[in-house]
């Protein structure tokens, strides 16, 4: 198990991740994204994310971003037997 950070985003994408985990989450997995609290998903969540953003229809160019990054990040994660953290407020 990987427990160190590799990467990290903020900026527009993370911006996008809180708009759409409050007003619309996509899945469950999505949903269970706390806005105000840490939340991590492992190599085997990570894969039932992975069909929810395949599955996912980006309604603007933000969102088609954010669903990428995720994508490399969860990717990342798995290849590396680790977490995908996100940070909450």
């Amino acid at each position: 198990m990987n427990h160190n950070e590799i990467e990290s985003f903020s900026g527009a994408a993370a911006d996008t991740l809180s708009d759409i985990v409050l007003d619309s989450p996509t899945g469950p997995m999505m949903r269970g994204i706390h806005k105000y609290a840490d939340t991590m998903f492992n190599a085997y969540q990570l894969k039932f994310f992975l069909e929810e953003l395949d599955s996912a229809n980006p309604r603007s160019d933000s969102e088609r971003e954010l669903f990428s990054v995720l994508r490399r990040a969860s990717e990342s994660a798995i290849r590396q037997q680790g977490y995908l953290w996100f940070s909450g407020d």
